[in-house]
């Protein structure tokens, strides 16, 4: 395999940061400095970061945590601010998959399956999220047309597949958006442009793995029907 794909699986890093570490000169491979177009085989060659040699995790873990507001999507937090690993058992080495702002709640996955989080995160395997969002000011069905069709704003362009206008209290919205890249703060983006802002958001499903029975900051391993579930949607093969 290549050696982004095996650092990834080692969770080092993701693909293209691993790019950037081999570009670096920071990865080995049988003693020598690994260079891109180097292919890996886990089995017989010795791959070293840091002085420390890689393998590829034989034991995957897979959880859901219904995230609550205040907490970071990451590892760790060099202000000591509470992460999302903090909800993990003893010993657990997954890794969130993907982010969620420190203010949105709801589905977020964690596993320390590199490959799997890879296709999940990446946008041409484009698996759906859905977001329930309060919104506040006039959205209206034109605006709701308007985040659809695609809007260009600061962090480029951004496109929801679906909006729809569930309920309404005077000037605030109840909205539920369905998108399949999920680039950073996304919902909140589109929303701004079309001159509202998103008072609360939750990420109500991950394809279509929900919370459902689980209470905020509550976390549980998934299941191994959605486990296989995750794996069809990206077109992985099941490795255990």
């Amino acid at each position: 395999m290549r050696i982004n794909r095996f650092l990834a699986l080692c969770k080092v890093a993701s693909r293209r940061k691993s790019e950037e570490l081999v570009t670096a000169g920071k990865i080995m491979i049988n003693g020598r400095i690994a260079v891109l177009a180097d292919e890996v085989d886990p089995e017989s060659d010795i791959v070293e970061y840091n002085g420390k040699k890689l393998i590829i995790p034989q034991s995957y873990e897979y959880f859901l945590l219904n995230k609550p507001s205040g907490v970071i999507s990451a590892a760790s937090d060099d202000r000591g601010r509470k992460v999302v690993t903090d909800f993990l058992p003893a010993g657990s080495h997954a890794v969130p998959v993907g982010r969620l702002d420190f203010d949105t709640t709801g589905v977020l996955l964690l596993t320390n399956d590199g490959e799997l989080t890879y296709r999940l995160t990446h946008p041409s395997f484009g698996v759906r999220k859905i977001y329930r969002a309060r919104i506040l000011g006039d959205f209206t069905l034109e605006k709701a047309a308007l985040m659809k069709a695609g809007i260009m704003v600061e962090g480029g362009f951004m496109q929801a597949e679906a909006v729809s206008i569930t309920s309404r209290h005077g000037n605030i919205a109840e909205v539920t958006v369905s998108l399949h890249e999920g680039k950073k703060r996304e919902v909140k983006e589109l929303v701004k442009a079309v001159g509202c802002r998103v008072l609360e958001l939750e990420r109500f499903a991950f394809g279509n793995i929900t919370c459902k029975g689980l209470k905020t900051g509550e976390i549980r391993r998934l299941t191994e029907e959605e486990v296989r579930y995750l794996y069809k949607l990206t077109k992985l093969s099941k490795k255990n």
